[in-house]
């Protein structure tokens, strides 16, 4: 059986680039984020995957646990974050598709009435192309 290189069709082969979403929770929002519950805190574009998410604690907070999700009170894209010291912290569920875009939906534990963190989200927006070419040889 014949093979047939196809590498070059297309956008087979050109360069993706990753794209990171970063909300930061700290004093200037904490009116924002007075109850506890679930709350969206940005937009991810269509046709990406998500294939990374995690929150990064730069100062302790109160609000505790953190989810995200692509629903309200989902965890789809990010289980049990801890917001109570610092460092990263949370166990991305799995790689999501966007579809045609969705809400990301932050879900805390309690009030944040102190501390900073980063809700961090990384996807691969897939039919956005840099017009590079992987150089094969």
């Amino acid at each position: 059986m014949a093979s047939f290189d196809r590498t070059r069709v297309g956008d087979f082969h050109q360069k993706k680039s990753e794209s990171t979403t970063v909300v930061r929770i700290n004093a200037e929002v904490f009116k924002d984020f007075n109850i506890a519950g679930d709350y969206v805190v940005a937009h991810l574009p269509p046709r990406a995957v998500v294939t990374n998410a995690y929150i990064h604690t730069l100062e302790a907070s109160d609000s505790g646990a953190v989810t995200l999700g692509t629903t309200e009170g989902g965890t789809e894209i990010l289980s049990v974050g801890n917001t109570t010291s610092t460092g990263e912290s949370g166990t991305a569920t799995g790689q999501v598709s966007t579809g045609t875009g969705v809400s990301l939906y932050m879900g805390i534990a309690a009030p944040v009435t102190e501390g900073d963190f980063l809700v961090v989200v990384e996807y691969l927006e897939y039919t956005k192309n840099t017009g590079e070419y992987t150089n094969i040889s």
